[in-house]
């Protein structure tokens, strides 16, 4: 439980003891002025209305019958604030089970039914891009917060090896193909073809592994074996970057399986069983607006090909029947208007409202000297996700990838990315943790040696330091809640700037003893928190820089 927790909890039984009143939603928060306490709650003017009296006299009998051991001090302030410090020893002791927890603190075991995560989900026809990139560094991290918050997660990835693109990624590799031998490939539409410099390094592999067969082949024949092939070499190299990113899945979910299975088809038949269909010229509707969508769906052609409505709403089902008790989908930008539709449609298959939900991601731009960087060799009109890599490292893309919220678009600035200084925040707060480890060399211990923390007033700067400290259990809980990743980041960076500021002023090692010994628990602390929320984002924690 979270300091803002407890203290909410005493609140409740203070205003229960002086008012007779049980109350919810008791608000508490560290102020941003130290001078206003170490935490605050507007818990009188909030409820104003409940009360039905002066805030600040309520909040003065409040603050009178406040019995908790490790408040020191409670003060009433402005219109109705109450405003609490805690004891140093209560700070000791909260610093002393940190210690004792390790990189556990905060995060709690895993139990219930397993959340279902899917992201980036890129078909294979060519590279990752930067764009599947801020999924995959979202993604990721959102599931080692949900981890570390107690949900079961399971993280997975859909793709689709089959239908008209698949067949002109063939195209594009036969075309460039049949250049390497000085021929001309008779292609549909020559501007539709995928351009870039990994079309003709598949096509490369495919003349080493099979000389001039495909040549001597029937076309279509042709094309359908090097489509196969390019999706395959595509797809190696997705997981590829991927394991490089630091993002692992624990499914690959290859659409085709559901055809192959029937489930599609079982699934249209069930909406059809139950009336939620109708046809009108030649096709098959669903009753979507009977769900809340804004209009009804196509499920199935005039033609008699299912859109891509019904094999989606067979692979939710398909999540369902797996025992996932909710379904994350990470979208981008471009699927913003697609998630109703999809819930509806769920809905008339008589899947609970809350079980499906997507987040979406919104695009990102880099950006070089204030211009946009929109192309590259390898991919042709798009920089890949592994050019960036190259450029800036795994560490410092998966953070600014996270910094700002998915919800919103952002720049990633290339220049700021490579810069070795205290300007780029991902060597900030990486240099804090080296920091912290130098000192523990220099004192000939490790970090893991200090389990308690001597008794002892705090200065100023050490009891700013402990008090964000404790501030990580709510953090972790917040962006689980919220699925939201970038509070952990700016957390990060405001615990460093408090350890930077605590070690301007203070000297560590030094001839007292006892006093060294909390300012190492106070460094061994914060390294641990450092290394465990760099962790969630998969970002490296050095011990040297």
């Amino acid at each position: 439980m979270s300091m803002e927790a407890r203290i909410a909890e005493e609140v409740r039984r203070a205003v229960r003891s002086a008012t007779g009143l049980e109350l919810d939603g008791v608000h508490v928060e560290r102020p941003n002025d130290p001078g206003h306490g170490d935490y605050a709650t507007n818990v009188a003017l909030a409820h104003a209305r409940t009360f039905r009296r002066n805030p600040r006299e309520v909040a003065g009998e409040i603050a009178g019958a406040l019995d908790a051991a490790f408040v020191e001090k409670v003060e009433v302030a402005g219109p109705g604030f109450i405003n609490f410090w805690l004891s140093a020893g209560a700070l000791a002791g909260e610093l002393t089970v940190l210690l004792r927890s390790g990189e556990a603190y905060g995060r709690r075991e895993p139990s219930g039914k397993p959340v279902n995560l899917e992201f980036v989900s890129a078909n294979p026809t060519g590279p990752l891009h930067v764009g599947h990139g801020r999924h995959a560094a979202y993604g990721d991290s959102l599931a080692r917060i949900l981890a570390a918050a107690g949900r079961k997660v399971s993280r997975e990835f859909y793709f689709n090896d089959g239908g008209n693109q698949i067949r002109l990624l063939g195209e594009s590799v036969a075309a460039r193909y049949a250049e390497l031998y000085g021929r001309e490939w008779p292609v549909s539409d020559p501007d539709a073809l995928y351009k870039g410099e990994y079309i003709a390094e598949i096509a490369r592999t495919a003349a080493d592994r099979a000389g001039e067969r495909y040549l001597e082949m029937e076309p279509a024949a042709a094309v359908r074996e090097l489509s196969e092939f390019a999706a395959d070499w595509c797809m190696r190299d997705i997981r590829r970057t991927l394991k490089r990113a630091r993002t692992p899945f624990d499914i690959f979910f290859n659409e085709r399986s559901l055809y192959d299975s029937g489930e599609v088809e079982r699934v249209v038949e069930r909406l059809r069983e139950g009336g939620y269909t109708y046809e009108r010229d030649g096709a098959l509707w669903l009753r979507s607006t009977d769900f809340g969508d804004d209009k009804d769906r196509v499920l199935v052609k005039s033609d008699g090909g299912y859109t891509y409505m019904a094999p989606d709403l067979a692979y939710h089902l398909n999540k369902w029947e797996r025992g996932f008790a909710r379904a994350v989908d990470i979208w981008g930008a471009d699927h913003a208007g697609y998630p109703p539709r999809i819930r509806a449609g769920l809905l008339a298959l008589g899947l609970p409202e809350d079980f499906f939900d997507v987040e979406i991601v919104r695009l990102v731009k880099l950006m070089r000297e204030g211009r946009q960087v929109k192309a590259s060799k390898r991919a042709g009109n798009f920089v890949t996700f592994d050019e960036l890599l190259d450029e800036v490292g795994v560490d410092v893309a998966r953070y600014f990838f996270v910094r700002s919220s998915h919800r919103t678009e952002m720049n990633f600035d290339l220049d700021l990315a490579v810069r070795q200084s205290d300007e780029n925040p991902v060597y900030y707060v990486q240099y804090a943790h080296a920091r912290i480890a130098s000192i523990f060399r220099r004192a000939g211990l490790g970090p893991e040696e200090i389990r308690e923390v001597p008794e002892g007033e705090f200065a100023p700067e050490e009891r700013l330091l402990v008090l964000e400290l404790l501030d990580y259990p709510r953090i972790l809980e917040s962006a689980a809640a919220r699925r939201e990743v970038h509070p952990v980041p700016i957390y990060l960076e405001a615990l460093a700037t408090k350890f930077h500021q605590f070690y301007t002023v203070h000297r560590v090692l030094v001839g007292d003893e006892a006093l060294q010994r909390r300012r190492l628990a106070l460094c061994a602390a914060t390294k641990t928190v450092l290394k465990s929320g760099l962790e969630l984002l998969g970002v490296e924690a050095p011990e040297r820089m």
